[in-house]
């Protein structure tokens, strides 16, 4: 039996079965040029800085809600700049706002409380 055909044809493929082998000499595989390869990489460390601070926000809130529960102040401000955090990272990776959706700290508070009353 030939490895071409069996479990392991992937392993042992030849440089014309590659998919990105181009076999038409009219056709140029797909790429990106340097200044579209460029604009990726900066926006992949753009989300990648919007999520770190995001996820930065979110452990200071759950660590104030769970220390300090009765800051008020603290919960609101923190909540209020994890909320504009996770909406800039949602309009970075491309997904809509929806009027429907929870702001994270109020999803948050919730959480914590459920766990804050579970723990009595």
């Amino acid at each position: 039996m030939s490895k071409r055909t069996g479990p392991h044809a992937r392993a042992h493929a030849s440089e014309d079965d590659r998919p990105g082998r181009v076999t038409d000499d009219r056709q140029k595989p797909a790429r990106y040029s340097r200044a579209e390869y460029a604009k990726v990489v900066a926006l992949q460390d753009e989300v990648a800085r919007a999520d770190a601070d995001y996820q930065r926000l979110r452990n200071a809130y759950l660590e104030i809600a769970q220390n300090e529960p009765t800051h008020e102040v603290a919960l609101a401000m923190v909540g209020a700049d994890m909320d504009r955090a996770h909406a800039r990272l949602q309009a970075l990776i491309g997904l809509p706002r929806l009027p429907f959706t929870h702001e994270p700290s109020a999803v948050m508070r919730r959480e914590v409380q459920r766990l804050a009353d579970d723990k009595r």
